[in-house]
């Protein structure tokens, strides 16, 4: 008796084809990220393929910043302790 393996078709009930979906290239790691449906009313703001790339971008955009003003971001310390070893 031989059997007859059944093959089904992947993702046949799908309304449209994945290489017709339109692409872009992320700014941060310039890979290539196509459409999804979640970002089917914002596709034009997209810029990042995901929230990591993202993260990733505004960190090395507020590393950059601070290097090249030379000025730290972090508030100055204003403690009474930094002031006690010049009394002594």
């Amino acid at each position: 008796m031989v059997s007859v393996a059944r093959v089904q078709k992947v993702g046949s009930n799908m309304a449209h084809k994945k290489v017709n979906l339109p692409q872009k290239d992320c700014a941060f790691c310039h890979r290539p990220f196509s459409w999804r449906k979640k970002w089917e009313r914002c596709w034009d703001e997209v810029k990042y393929c995901s929230q990591r790339c993202k993260r990733n971008a505004q960190s090395a955009a507020k590393a950059a910043n601070k290097n090249q003003t030379g000025i730290s971001q972090t508030a100055p310390n204003i403690c009474a302790a930094a002031s006690v070893e010049d009394e002594f």
